[in-house]
């Protein structure tokens, strides 16, 4: 449970500012593409990871309608979480009960952030740490490795050697010739004789701060997990700092890395102590109903809300533990699921993981309502969100409401009409023929797959490796491909087959890979014909509710660009496309 709070707070980790191998003073990645109502801004290293990210380079052949589609797709999103503020959806509680785990979530992180590791990454305690940092730490070292799985008197034997190194040290014994007497490198090496901290490297770790902050003359061990470290300071030297507003954002971003762990520690101590395990006073009977209940295979997916508010109406609302601030019973317990934490399905749940569990959803929910005291949630719900889960829920919920909420019943009347109006389009079936094709550049390899085939080795046989393509005879009798961009290359000699013929070798030019030789398999062949009511009562029901999804997504998308304003800089988009299109031309000259 620990482990799931951690990854919480992790989330909010720092943004990479690279872009195709350029740094973040690199303009490229950072130009604005798109802005939004009135100073939401998409750049083009968003955009870029957008592409990528949901495979829109691969779904598409042309790599301009690649980003162009989905910097709509972008751009819609956004203007749906804008709409979902606007028209008031995120007051509705019972609209917003679905997604309040997610809210709560970073609103735990937001409440770590400004109150753990805000007293650390911060200007004013940057401005502090600036005034100590004008310095070099000369230093010498000795390491004495703990070794694995030692006993309490092989530790403790340690720890007396290391009190006598530095007894000897401090009494004028010379540092060099203790590293060479005890040092496990056995080496006089400028590692141990030579050391340096800067400012910098001393914001590594808590172990380098300790040794920043010593002074010139001063030993010190450092009692670490792995480690025991004798320290001597031999020089403290002063040196000159840049002004603090040019270090400022760097010095504030380095503190929040190095004193992440600091805050965290210090997060878990006072979380750990809201809720004191020694004062909970368990009700075992309640404690075996859950485990039993948790055995059912997806519990916690599909029916938990159900079951648990049966056994409560049914008068079955049982205390689970109670404690100094009062009690928790099993009312209580389906809130912490539903709005602050969720179990997995797991059938293997023991008592101690349940108690763990609960005790930790009540420390979190204390954290919570200590960050909704703070009025931390305008900073964490709202239209901006850059949580990527909590955008997704925040767009479901609109779509649900604007979108799938308005699709009409579909009753034995209304696909009939439905049928009637679509009866010469979407049920009428076009000729279709799905082949398969094995497809080669090399046309000798293409002729040894043939003449296996015409000794009789099966199509499948053949080789393990074969295309699926797909094609459609529109009534004008135009050869298409189906569902997908492709040219119809191989269109017309699959309309020459029937069902489980082969043919061979046709050959083609492709407009990207030149030309291509194929042996072809006619898989299945579909007569053009009108389809009857009957014959579409499978699918018609899916139909009607996916034509009616479509409609109202075109009505939404048309009303939020016409309620909006958005700016596409489709200049800037179409140069810095064209500008990688030319750094990949050049990198290929040069490999070839």
């Amino acid at each position: 449970m620990k482990s799931y709070c951690y990854f919480l707070i992790l989330s909010v980790s720092v943004i990479v500012g690279t872009f195709l191998g350029c740094d973040k003073q690199t303009q490229p990645g950072q130009k604005t593409i798109a802005v939004i109502e009135p100073s939401y801004k998409i750049s083009f290293m968003e955009l870029n990871k957008y592409v990528h990210d949901d495979f829109f380079h691969r779904r598409f052949r042309d790599k301009n309608e690649a980003y162009t589609r989905a910097l709509d797709e972008m751009i819609l999103k956004q203007l749906k979480c804008i709409d979902f503020f606007e028209k008031g959806m995120n007051e509705d509680r019972q609209l917003v009960q679905s997604i309040q785990r997610y809210i709560n979530e970073e609103l735990i992180v937001k409440y770590f952030e400004s109150e753990y590791l805000g007293k650390y990454a911060n200007e004013e305690f940057a401005r502090k740490f600036y005034d100590q940092m004008g310095k070099e730490v000369h230093y010498q070292q000795i390491v004495l490795n703990k070794p694995k799985n030692a006993s309490d008197d092989q530790l403790k034997s340690l720890e007396n050697q290391v009190l006598e190194i530095k007894a000897q040290a401090e009494k004028g014994v010379n540092f060099k010739e203790l590293i060479k007497k005890y040092a496990e490198t056995g080496a006089e090496s400028d590692e141990y004789s030579k050391a340096i901290m800067d400012w910098r490297s001393s914001m590594d770790t808590p172990h380098n701060r300790v040794i920043f902050n010593l002074n010139k003359g001063e030993f010190r061990i450092l009692d670490e997990y792995h480690a025991y470290y004798i320290i001597n300071i031999t020089d403290v030297k002063k040196i000159k700092l840049e002004p603090f507003t040019k270090l400022k954002n760097e010095l504030i971003s380095k503190l929040s890395e190095s004193y992440y762990h600091t805050s965290l520690n210090e997060y878990d101590r006072d979380k750990n102590n809201a809720v004191e395990p020694n004062e909970i006073k368990w009700n075992e009977k309640a404690l075996d109903q859950i485990i039993e209940w948790s055995k059912i295979p997806k519990f916690y997916t599909d029916i938990y809300v159900d079951t648990m508010q049966k056994a409560i109406a049914d008068g079955r609302n049982m205390t689970i533990f109670t404690y100094p601030e009062g009690q928790i019973d099993l009312y209580e317990f389906l809130r912490l699921l539903n709005e602050v934490l969720i179990l997995s399905d797991s059938r293997d749940l023991n008592k101690k993981t349940l108690k763990d569990f609960i005790v930790e959803a009540v420390r979190s929910d204390k954290i919570i309502r200590k960050a909704r005291d703070l009025g931390f949630v305008k900073k964490v719900f709202h239209p901006y969100t850059n949580n990527p889960v909590l955008k997704i829920k925040i767009i479901e919920l609109y779509d649900q409401e604007m979108i799938e909420s308005q699709i009409p019943e579909p009753s034995a009347t209304a696909l009939a009409e439905f049928y009637q109006a679509n009866r010469d389009s979407l049920y009428y079936q076009l000729e279709k023929i799905n082949l398969y094709a094995m497809i080669y550049s090399d046309k000798s390899a293409a002729e040894q797959i043939w003449t296996k085939i015409q000794q009789g080795t099966p199509f499948n046989k053949a080789s393990d490796r074969w295309f699926v393509k797909t094609f459609i005879k529109d009534r004008a009798g135009q050869i298409k491909s189906y569902l997908s961009k492709e040219p119809p290359y191989l269109g017309e000699a699959a309309f020459k087959l029937q069902e489980s013929e082969v043919d061979g070798i046709i050959e083609y030019t492709d407009s990207e890979k030149g030309r291509q030789y194929a042996v072809v398999y006619c898989k299945r062949r579909i007569p053009e014909k009108q389809l009857t009511y009957n014959e579409v009562q499978g699918s018609i029901k899916d139909d009607f509710i996916n034509y009616h999804r479509e409609k109202l997504s075109r009505e939404v998308t048309k009303s939020l660009n016409d309620k909006y304003q958005v700016t596409i800089h489709d200049k800037v988009l179409a140069k810095i496309l064209k500008s990688i299109d030319k750094r990949a031309s050049s990198s290929t000259a040069k490999k070839s």
